[in-house]
């Protein structure tokens, strides 16, 4: 017992933060001089790079054939879908708001020299034709992720509308393949993410001072702050005006629930309590828990739309870039996407900032390897939130199509 337990050894999330906080020592102890490492961080940083389109364009492909599975239950899947969409929605409002009230991320110091890589995407306010592809290879091509994520949706609907004929089964069976093949390719480059995280944050924290320190834990502030607002006011207020039962009595409900995913940091780890309490402590059918509960622990991401909004906001905030309204509006819509078609990939908070900054023009090469370091505590809310979402969800549906059992709701005798 002990030896398997000497094998297992320490997990990637606590090498990563080791990592973190051994190269913001090394750096503050050797300086400048530490940038001769910095290699070490560029290959980790184009191995992301290189994983980066084809995830986006498989996992967008699967996460949108699982929405349209859903909606054939109709009733059902139009008002998780509904619900899925307005609170991440909310969920990056909040986000985009505490990020631009706070300023985070305009006291970071930038190293030198990074100040001339700022780069713009052309088009990115403009016009919506735009983003829609002429050359769907040449967007794949010229890394275009807008094109890309367009191009993703459209042949994600089609393929849906197969439904379940022959040729519709064999691509999606052919797409679950590859997209798993991507998952695996992520999961191998991030378990070298402590060593390019020590070399990242090493190189950052010697040439630029530990002054860094303070905007990083302003930024995990404003994270938990905005964490906090759906959790405690966005969600109660689903369940009261919506749903249109007990706030307090829900969060009594499912306090196993939020105890397992903010010690798991798993939504899926967390499914079979999260399933037990929906249907015996929060009075919900078992045929809508069967049917919701495991798309939404992989698409109802809540806590996407809260990160990816500071993501961005703290890179463009550093680097003085201020955004307009239409950029905004068009970051919520694109956190609701990515919160939908990207989840469950391993490091995909870590893939998905390198994918927010580069949709939204601005360079991830510093915010990259700080969320990296970071993700472990960054993990425990977004994990609480999505869970908790996931069963004020399947509430507010049962309530809504008048199936909830109140009586169980309520019930003080529960185990």
């Amino acid at each position: 017992m002990g030896e398997a337990t000497h094998r297992k050894g320490m997990s990637l999330p606590m090498k990563i933060v080791l990592g973190m906080i051994l190269g913001a020592i090394v750096g503050t102890i050797v300086g400048p001089d530490i940038s001769v490492i910095g290699f070490v961080g560029t290959i980790f940083m184009r191995l992301l790079r290189m994983c980066i389109y084809p995830l986006v364009f498989f996992s967008i492909l699967c996460g949108v054939s699982n929405v349209a599975d859903i909606r054939r239950l109709r009733k059902v899947g139009f008002w998780f879908l509904l619900y899925t969409v307005v609170t991440t929605g909310i969920a990056a409002v909040i986000g985009v708001t505490l990020s631009t009230i706070t300023d985070v991320g305009r006291d970071f110091p930038v190293p030198p020299g990074q100040e001339l890589v700022v780069s713009r995407h052309e088009g990115l306010a403009g016009s919506f034709i735009n983003w829609i592809p002429d050359n769907p290879f040449a967007a794949l091509s010229n890394g275009n992720l807008l094109q890309i994520i367009v191009f993703s949706l459209i042949v994600g609907i089609v393929i849906a509308s197969l439904k379940d004929t022959r040729h519709g089964v064999t691509i999606r069976e052919l797409l679950d393949s590859l997209n798993e093949v991507m998952t695996k390719t992520v999961g191998w480059v991030i378990r070298l993410a402590p060593y390019g995280v020590f070399s990242l944050m090493a190189v950052m924290v010697g040439t630029t001072g530990i002054e860094m320190i303070g905007s990083a834990a302003k930024m995990l502030g404003v994270y938990y702050v905005s964490i906090s607002l759906c959790v405690f006011i966005m969600l109660p207020f689903f369940l009261k005006f919506i749903a249109g039962v007990s706030p307090v009595q829900h969060f009594k409900n499912i306090y196993p629930v939020m105890v397992m995913a903010a010690s798991t940091c798993s939504s899926v780890g967390t499914l079979p309590v999260t399933m037990n309490s929906a249907k015996y402590r929060c009075g919900v059918p078992e045929d809508i828990v069967d049917m919701v509960s495991a798309p939404a622990a992989t698409i109802n991401m809540n806590a996407g739309g809260v990160e990816f909004s500071l993501y961005v906001l703290f890179a463009a905030h550093m680097y003085g870039i201020d955004f307009s309204i239409l950029q905004i509006s068009f970051l919520i819509i694109l956190c609701i996407v990515m919160s939908m078609g990207a989840a469950g990939v391993p490091g995909g908070g870590i893939m998905m900032c390198a994918i927010s900054m580069g949709i939204m023009g601005v360079p991830e090469d510093i915010i990259v390897p700080l969320v990296a370091g970071m993700y472990t505590l960054i993990d425990i809310g977004a994990t609480t939130l999505n869970v908790t979402s996931d069963t004020v969800g399947m509430v507010t549906i049962a309530s809504r199509l008048g199936e909830l059992d109140k009586t169980v709701f309520y019930a003080d005798n529960k185990a």
